[in-house]
């Protein structure tokens, strides 16, 4: 008995001979002679269509393959260079830790015991409490051989401008409590540098789309709605600079992300002198924790990017969205960068508030009080005022 081979569209046996199947037309790869292919055994490929995704497959009256759902016909080529183009590949950053640079001289390194957070400084720089969380800070041990930052954003605020700054902050603010910034807690003020991962790269490749197009029109007493199916490829590629990832466990994210962006133009090669007179938090998140954040808002611009390409050259297509996703990483790298915040609580009725300004730009954030007696006063003075003039209108009315 000659030798057999299972379809792999519709699992029909046919002759091993055969480069299609008998029965459907599909390809045929010569794989083994039954339908489980032994471990490291042939792969068998299933060809899909572009357009919708349900299988291709052969024709013989044009030679070429079939979708059985769309009607679409493709070139076995063609299809082969498809699949190929839009097979992801994995982010690879290769050896990034080769771009970092070399250890830190000696530091005086201050751990807070309730939020776990470690300061560090240089000789000349004492720090009493926590920049993170207001308590007491002591002295441990000091530091040798701490990874050295490439990069740094020194400070452009001091503190004689964060006064005026909080004043523009207030402004307008008619719940605030009186008196809730004081000048002494604008002296507990404490500058800090907070790590992050600045990460660069190239994504390349080919992305496919669905698009869609709409149209309407009456024949007779029936109007009719015709909607266009079409398949989209666009080639590119999109380079990225310095795309930040926080370091810092302990920094909150919403008042990082809040106090961007930073003109990360501005960013020098570190040396320790930029320290005096301030604190800067360690690392606890590396990169290999953040590459997977840095590679997805990459991912998610680029696919931005591509879409609205898409929808601006395509004239015929009034809708798209994303089928194959072939873009690759090219020439990752990253490094170890220090950016300046100031940071401050205020504590008021038994709450502790905190506060967040951009040691470069002077955008400041954070959380307010509400005074509850201005809340009264300002709900039920329009209430009253209100009142008073309805009364008013029903008096003369009843006169």
């Amino acid at each position: 008995m000659a030798d057999t081979v299972f379809c792999p569209v519709c699992n029909a046996q046919t002759s091993a001979n055969s480069k299609f199947c008998e029965f459907c037309g599909s390809p045929m790869n010569q794989g083994p002679v039954n339908p489980t292919a032994p471990a490291g055994g042939p792969k068998i490929e299933e060809y899909k269509c572009p357009a919708c995704g349900s299988p291709l497959v052969f024709s013989t009256d044009s030679g070429k393959l079939r979708c059985g759902a769309c009607d679409n016909e493709y070139e076995i080529g063609t299809i082969q260079q498809y699949q190929e183009n839009n097979t992801g590949a994995e982010f690879d950053w290769g050896t990034y830790s080769q771009s970092l640079g070399g250890t830190l001289p000696e530091m005086t390194v201050y751990i807070c015991k309730s939020c776990g957070a470690e300061i560090v400084t240089d000789g000349t720089t004492a720090a009493t409490h926590c920049p993170y969380c207001d308590n007491e800070v002591v002295i441990t041990e000091k530091l040798t051989g701490a990874l050295r930052p490439n990069g740094i954003i020194p400070f452009k605020v001091d503190k004689k401008g964060i006064k005026e700054k909080i004043k523009q902050f207030c402004e307008g603010k008619k719940l605030l409590p009186n008196n809730f910034f004081t000048d002494q807690m604008i002296d507990e003020v404490q500058g800090v540098y907070v790590p992050v991962w600045l990460f660069d790269g190239k994504l390349s490749g080919t992305m496919g789309f669905d698009g869609t197009s709409t149209s309407s029109y009456t024949e007779g007493s029936y109007r009719y709605t015709e909607t266009r199916h079409y398949l989209v490829e666009c080639d590119g590629g999109m380079s990225f600079s310095r795309v930040p990832v926080d370091g810092s466990a302990k920094m909150p994210d919403d008042l990082m992300n809040s106090i961007e962006p930073y003109d990360y133009s501005q960013v020098v090669p570190f040396d320790g002198q930029y320290l005096s007179g301030f604190l800067a938090d360690r690392y606890d998140k590396g990169p290999d924790d953040s590459i997977p954040t840095a590679s997805e808002r990459m991912m998610n611009s680029a696919t931005k990017a591509f879409t609205s390409a898409v929808m601006a050259n395509s004239q015929k297509v009034s809708s798209v969205t994303m089928r194959n996703n072939g873009l690759s990483l090219i020439d990752p790298s990253v490094k170890y960068t220090l950016l300046p915040v100031y940071l401050f609580n205020c504590k008021y009725a038994g709450q502790i508030y905190r506060f967040a300004m951009n040691g470069q730009t002077g955008k400041l954030v954070g959380e307010l009080p509400i005074d509850k007696g201005k809340k009264r006063k300002y709900f039920w003075l329009p209430f009253l005022i209100a009142a008073a003039i309805v009364f008013l209108i029903l008096f003369l009315l009843m006169r």
